[in-house]
């Protein structure tokens, strides 16, 4: 983890070289997109985008119930089903209240049944106790009546198509088998359960989705159960996310053919921990030294014992091959086509294998860029990136490169991160923002808890008198993305952690943040984000095993939440027990 912004904030601080930029507004804590995934364990699918939003706005649970299928295309539609009703998503009606619509389940239910006298039209006048609707010639009367106007009216059910009348639903599982009072309605069917009377539930609505799923079976892979630790790809917004929150582990990995044994307990920690998600590092350089030659046999290995542990990969590719740059460097090339290729190759052998790309590291200190932040660079190596990606792997999760909190304002240096992410979003016309899913970000720390922010409530150890020193800078950097519009994207924490007592020149603060500290911050930091940042997707801590890889005198290894034996810090403990 590149902490080297932090320690030339100390030094430009003591020269006046720094620049301090003024703070942004904090994000609302309180800040909800109903357009985010949501897992339903009982079912076992996520509802997301626009189907999502009109399930929770338009009566939830108590109308639709829970979603039975994933999302999928039908007659040119794409479709999700629910116990109660089947959502169609219209682009031609997106952005209006007609973007998403529901199949008339009612009408579909009883076309067959138009001679029968509930469904034979009638015509009478309205009295105090009916509504008579020429539309179809039916009444709409007493507590029927009040739930139609209670719980959505014509938009959520349509209007009616018999009269009441007594019938035996379907028999498990798509209902119960007995016979109700019901009356049929264009997507809808009503049924009286006086066993439930003068409660809310006096009147329920017939499983329709679930009596038309098992009347017209779908593809077995549609109600397969979606695993609950990642949100599939929604094809009505073409927006990739991850789940809110996912827990996940920066490793040490090798890359050696006698790695087998060290990366087997490598994952075995990650998921004894209940952990599902980790973050390794590829170097551009190392996989592919010459052009069109690709050495990946080391990634090979550490990627099918993450499969074979069923952990989830995302995977940082920095460090550019010599030949690339053309400099002598490893920062980002000016010529970034050389590298869509490579991201192509990458996403095409490991689709399905690694679930997320980050592109570069830290990209706005000079120090990953080989001697200078240009923003302009970062754009194209991203887009390349992304196109890539995307070319082979289209439901792969493309991530902005974690930004280095960091004060400094001098390209040949640092650029503060909020600074950083205004600046690239101002670039051409906001053009990054089509080339990636989540924006990677790399919170402070230093000697601060996570609940402790500049000016308001500051640290008491030094390190405590700019907002990049924190945890909860993240709140600038999401600040900014939704005043640029892209609120509706997550934010992934691809390192974040304390250090304890550290060795290194630089860390200083560390002295200040026992273990037990480094235990209670980290899980802290997870509840901050679970229950106060809902635009949060996977946190990567940083780290789990550098302890047994480097020296003693390395910063990575007091970072870490295992020691140089494998055996557990606090803090391994800590996020163990943790509720997840």
């Amino acid at each position: 983890m590149t902490r080297f912004g932090r320690l030339l904030l100390l030094v430009l601080l003591a020269s006046g070289a720094l620049l301090v930029s003024t703070p942004a507004k904090p994000a609302n804590a309180a800040e909800q997109d109903l357009r985010w995934p949501r897992y339903f364990d009982e079912t076992g699918f996520w509802v997301q985008g626009p189907f999502r939003e009109y399930w929770e706005s338009r009566g939830g649970l108590f109308i639709f119930g829970y979603p039975i299928t994933a999302v999928f295309k039908d007659d040119g539609l794409y479709k999700q089903y629910f116990e109660r009703a089947i959502f169609e998503w219209h682009p031609e009606y997106a952005g209006t209240e007609n973007e998403v619509l529901l199949q008339r389940l009612g009408a579909i239910r009883t076309q067959d049944r138009i001679n029968e006298i509930p469904f034979r039209p009638i015509n009478v006048l309205p009295d105090e106790n009916c509504d008579f609707y020429p539309e179809t010639g039916h009444r709409l009367c007493f507590g029927f009546r009040t739930y139609w106007n209670t719980y959505g009216g014509l938009s959520n059910f349509g209007y009616p198509l018999s009269e009441e009348f007594t019938e035996r639903n379907d028999p498990p599982p798509a209902g119960d088998g007995n016979e109700y009072t019901v009356q049929y309605f264009e997507r809808a069917r009503f049924e009286y359960h006086p066993e439930y009377a003068g409660t809310p539930y006096e009147t329920l609505l017939g499983l329709l989705g679930s009596e038309y799923l098992a009347r017209n079976p779908v593809h077995p892979s549609v109600t397969e159960r979606q695993p609950p630790d990642m949100p599939p790809s929604d094809p009505t917004t073409g927006l990739h996310y991850g789940p809110h929150v996912g827990y996940g582990f920066n490793i040490a990995w090798r890359g050696d053919e006698q790695a087998g044994p060290f990366h087997q307990q490598t994952m075995e920690k990650v998921t004894e921990a209940g952990f599902s998600w980790v973050r390794i590092q590829i170097t551009w350089r190392d996989a592919e030294p010459q052009p069109g030659q690709y050495h990946v046999a080391h990634i090979d290995r550490i990627v099918e014992q993450a499969r074979a542990d069923n952990v989830r990969i995302m995977a940082s590719i920095l460090k550019a091959p010599t030949w690339a740059t053309g400099d002598g460097t490893d920062g980002i090339p000016a010529n970034a086509e050389p590298f869509e290729n490579f991201m192509r190759v990458l996403a095409d052998r490991y689709r399905g294998k690694i679930d997320a790309y980050e592109i570069w590291n830290e990209q706005n200190l000079a120090f990953e860029t080989s001697g200078n932040v240009d923003i302009g660079r970062y754009v194209n190596i991203l887009k390349a990136g992304y196109r890539g990606v995307k070319a082979a792997d289209p439901d792969a999760v493309v991530v902005f490169g974690g930004l280095t909190p960091t004060g400094v304002n001098d390209p040949s240096i640092a650029i503060d991160d909020a600074v950083y992410l205004q600046q690239i979003y101002d670039w051409n016309d906001g053009e990054i923002k089509r080339y990636y899913d989540v924006l990677g970000a790399h919170p402070g720390s230093n000697s601060n808890s996570p609940d402790q922010f500049w000016p308001d409530n500051p640290g008491n150890y030094g390190w405590s008198d700019h907002r990049s020193f924190y945890f909860r800078r993240i709140e600038d950097l999401r600040a900014i993305m939704v005043a640029e519009g892209e609120g509706h994207k997550q934010i992934w924490l691809t390192e974040f952690g304390w250090t304890t007592l550290n060795p290194a020149p630089g860390y200083e603060y560390g002295q200040y943040i026992s273990e037990q500290l480094q235990a209670e911050y980290l899980v802290r930091a997870f509840e901050i984000a679970k229950h106060e940042w809902p635009y949060i997707g996977v946190m990567f801590v940083w780290n789990l095993n550098f302890a047994v890889t480097v020296d003693a005198g390395d910063e990575k290894g007091p970072w870490g939440v295992l020691r140089s034996d494998w055996s557990s810090r606090p803090a391994y403990d800590a996020l163990k027990a943790m509720p997840k």
